[in-house]
């Protein structure tokens, strides 16, 4: 279901190749980037809170494990239960846990971790929570892992899809597996290097000397570690696009004269006029060489090659100028554009540009619902009056009412946050209404649904996974983001001492909107996350040595 815990590293690749004169004279030509692989880590845990469903059975090593881990993280005043017992009732699993530690992660980044039931004797994982989890560089044995050094933590909810990899619905869910979502915490740092070909201190100093020189004002984000090695600390500049900054610090050149840096300028608009030109790395090289190329580029904008004048106005947008937004919103806006994915995905970087977020709000009602998930993507980076956030019940939901007079649409999100987006704010559901309806899996469910044809709303009771009671009859708003919000938000009662909240996990959440979905109670389309795209990288693809930090 999600990627194979081994054989995911990519291999390294060689040195910087290119035809263009975009990457002549660069850092690129001299290092190679040291630091970038997913780091692939494991761990073993505990899931609490389960509603019978768990088990007690599990390795004997791990059993240790957990039992010293729980009396380790016990704090005086806590109820006063032997860690043994703690694992011996089918509220508790013992589990595995795996994941992928970003590259140039920092301390406190996330990251989503898959969770396995370890005993045969646990049912499902739903409902549950994975206690604090050391997570250590990947080891084929569990005395191995056991024995590394934490480089991450994971806890939080456990996510068990009902909805399938794509948008098949399986015959059989796996209930003994699940995601808690951004639940991994990196514990330190994960160095990025630029690593010299040919070591020379002097060439390392001229190289930290113009990284520092080119791209910060305030404290060194290169340092030299050795004649053979410069360290990098991304900027928070580049938060979320460190590809990006990587690319440019490759394509920066050593020689930083104003007259040469002009020339090459120049010499890159002459190359971008071929349709067989180097387009991204002419483009980054422009946003390498900074606002002294703009006037080059902008005499680009409207160059007939769309390719060139594309990267010309994407570069231009990057250093600042709202022309050169101007010609990447033209794609954005353009049906038949070959660009018009990545240009959606620039104006949401470009959050300094009020007209770049207009733009992207006059696609949320395109005709083409992938489209407006790009776009509701891009909106999201910059505070804008067209989403509306509500942040539900601690690490339960986020929900996203989008203002759009589209076709109605759902996003379920099933990476780094449990999240949901409502496309139109005056969604509602249809009568009649029947939640569960028709089962694919055996899952313990807090809540049954229903509404005949003639009621104003829904009638929803409430099982309470502990104690199994159950509910008086509560009402919920036919309103789809509100039935969302009284599903998932903090558990509380109103001064008439009925519930005004049901804390609901997000995994019945999503089952609920693809079942009033799937027959038609909600109108909409739903569309739930690729978690194969979701899981995919970009910064492993720059060119990278043998990963040697773990």
């Amino acid at each position: 279901m999600w990627r194979k815990d081994r054989g995911s590293q990519p291999e390294p690749s060689p040195r910087l190749v290119s035809k263009s004169r975009a990457t002549r004279g660069t850092i690129g030509e001299l290092v190679t980037v040291d630091g970038l692989r997913l780091l692939q880590v494991r761990g073993f845990g505990l899931v609490v809170d389960l509603p019978d469903t768990g088990g007690s059975d599990g390795p004997e090593v791990v059993r240790k494990y957990l039992i010293k881990e729980i009396r380790r993280h016990q704090k005086p005043g806590d109820a006063d239960i032997p860690a043994s017992e703690m694992l011996k009732g089918r509220d508790t699993a013992m589990v595995e846990v795996t994941g992928l530690v970003p590259a140039a992660a920092e301390k406190g980044d996330s990251f989503d971790v898959v969770i396995r039931a370890l005993g045969t004797q646990t049912k499902s994982l739903a409902c549950g929570r994975l206690f604090l989890c050391n997570l250590k560089a990947y080891a084929d044995t569990i005395d191995g892992v056991l024995g590394g050094k934490t480089v991450a933590t994971a806890t939080g909810p456990l996510f068990v899809s009902p909805i399938g990899l794509r948008q098949d619905v399986p015959k059989k869910i796996d209930l003994r597996t699940g995601l808690v979502l951004g639940g991994g915490s990196v514990r330190r740092l994960r160095h990025v290097r630029l690593v010299l070909n040919d070591p020379s201190p002097s060439i390392a100093r001229r190289i930290e000397d113009r990284i520092n020189g080119r791209y910060t004002k305030a404290e060194p984000i290169a340092e030299g570690q050795s004649h053979t090695t410069v360290e990098l600390t991304i900027p928070k500049a580049y938060h979320g696009r460190k590809r990006l900054f990587l690319e440019h610090i490759l394509h920066t050149t050593l020689n930083a004269d104003p007259a040469a840096l002009r020339r090459k300028a120049k010499t890159l608009a002459e190359e971008v006029a071929h349709p067989d030109a180097e387009f991204e790395s002419i483009g980054v090289a422009w946003e390498a060489i900074g606002r002294i190329a703009l006037p080059v580029i902008c005499e680009l904008y409207n160059h007939p090659l769309p390719a060139a004048n594309y990267i010309a106005g994407r570069a231009g947008m990057r250093l600042g100028d709202n022309a050169g937004m101007e010609a990447v919103a033209r794609h954005a806006m353009n049906p038949d554009s070959a660009f018009r994915g990545d240009a959606i995905d620039e104006l949401g970087y470009a959050v300094k540009m009020h007209g770049a977020g207009e733009y992207l709000r006059k696609l949320l009602n395109d005709s083409d619902n992938a489209v407006r998930i790009r776009v509701y993507k891009a909106l999201r980076r910059r505070p804008h009056p067209a989403i509306e956030t509500k942040v539900l019940y601690e690490d339960n939901l986020i929900l996203d009412v989008l203002d759009s007079t589209g076709a109605y649409l759902i996003y379920i999100q099933r990476s780094a946050t449990p999240r949901i987006a409502v496309f139109g704010p005056h969604m509602r559901c249809k009568p009649p209404a029947m939640y569960p309806g028709d089962r694919r899996d055996d899952r313990f469910l807090h809540t049954q649904i229903s509404a005949q044809q003639d009621d104003k709303d829904l009638t929803v009771i409430y099982k309470n996974k502990r104690s199994s009671k159950t509910s008086p009859k509560l009402s919920a708003s036919f309103n789809v983001a509100k039935l969302v919000q009284f599903l998932g938000d903090t558990p509380i009662e109103g001064d008439a001492g009925r519930l005004e909240a049901l804390g609901v996990p997000y995994d019945e959440i999503v089952d609920i909107l693809h079942t009033f979905c799937d027959v038609g109670t909600i109108p909409a389309e739903l569309i739930a996350e690729d978690l194969r795209d979701a899981a995919d990288t970009k910064l492993d693809s720059l060119r990278e040595r043998t990963e040697s930090e773990y």
